[in-house]
């Protein structure tokens, strides 16, 4: 856990000055998504750190628990007044302590989740949340309530409502970047798949062009048609502008759709006699 992004967010969460409100905010939001009734809530946690901020924030609240096992609270809620809370930063802030998860930055999908026990609480904070166009939905698994959201948006937009900012801008970098290789990953592939259309398209030329030398069919074409695949064939990786340019420079004036209009002529004759040739009709 020490070295995901989530905890490199709950780190930044808890290295915050509350003041006593902002503190009992936050608590409310741990309670929220812990396993509570009306005197008690109990919760599991497994990170030492984690564990020893919660032990401190409660002792600073003067509020009753205990630690029924090594890693757990049971918190005695008749010695907590959350009655001005405020479902805001700080709360939201808590419940992604105990129960919150991001996907890392070098993940190639986005994905936030809160977990909670209680489904009217957890109904009660996708409410919040999409009231906010955050994009949030719900699932149940095993016996938890699973919020979670997969729009980096919205993600973004939750670390900021926390107040996570140094996260909210590695977030916002990874996704710069990410984005920034994937274009130029496309890119790179679209080149490829061009080259090797030139390439294929320049093999086919060579093949017909040699195929009516062969079979004595150049007076099917006109002069200049016949000096263009000449040319073309001493010049066969330029482009059909290129050729344009280089046909001008030799007093043929030609547009490239011309130029174009020649080789699917040259295609189409190759084909027909081609047939022919092999007896095929």
């Amino acid at each position: 856990m020490q070295h995901s992004f989530s905890w490199e967010v709950k780190k930044e969460l808890i290295a915050k000055n509350l003041k006593t409100s902002d503190k009992k905010n936050l608590l409310s939001g741990i309670i929220a998504c812990s396993n509570f009734d009306n005197e008690t809530s109990s919760f599991i946690i497994n990170n030492e750190i984690l564990f020893e901020y919660i032990k401190k924030l409660l002792d600073s609240l003067s509020i009753k628990y205990e630690n029924p096992r090594k890693n757990s609270f049971l918190i005695d809620l008749s010695s907590f007044n959350n009655n001005n809370l405020k479902k805001e930063r700080d709360y939201f802030s808590g419940i992604f302590l105990v129960s919150g998860s991001i996907s890392d930055l070098l993940s190639t999908s986005n994905h936030l989740e809160l977990k909670f026990y209680n489904k009217d609480t957890a109904e009660i904070i996708l409410e919040i949340l999409n009231s906010h166009d955050l994009a949030f939905k719900m699932i149940k698994r095993v016996n938890r309530y699973i919020l979670y959201c997969k729009k980096i948006e919205s993600i973004c937009d939750f670390l900021k409502a926390i107040e996570a900012i140094d996260s909210y801008y590695n977030f916002e970098d990874s996704k710069i970047q990410r984005d920034y290789y994937n274009n130029i990953n496309r890119i790179t592939n679209f080149d490829v798949y061009n080259q090797q259309r030139i390439a294929d398209a320049n093999v086919l030329f060579i093949k017909n062009f040699d195929f009516i030398k062969k079979n004595n069919l150049l007076s099917l074409f006109k002069n200049d048609e016949v000096f263009f695949f000449e040319t073309k064939l001493e010049n066969i990786d330029s482009s059909l502008s290129e050729l344009c340019n280089i046909l001008e420079s030799k007093n043929v004036f030609k547009t490239r759709s011309s130029l174009n209009h020649s080789l699917i002529k040259l295609k189409r004759i190759v084909g027909k006699y081609d047939k022919q040739k092999n007896g095929k009709y």
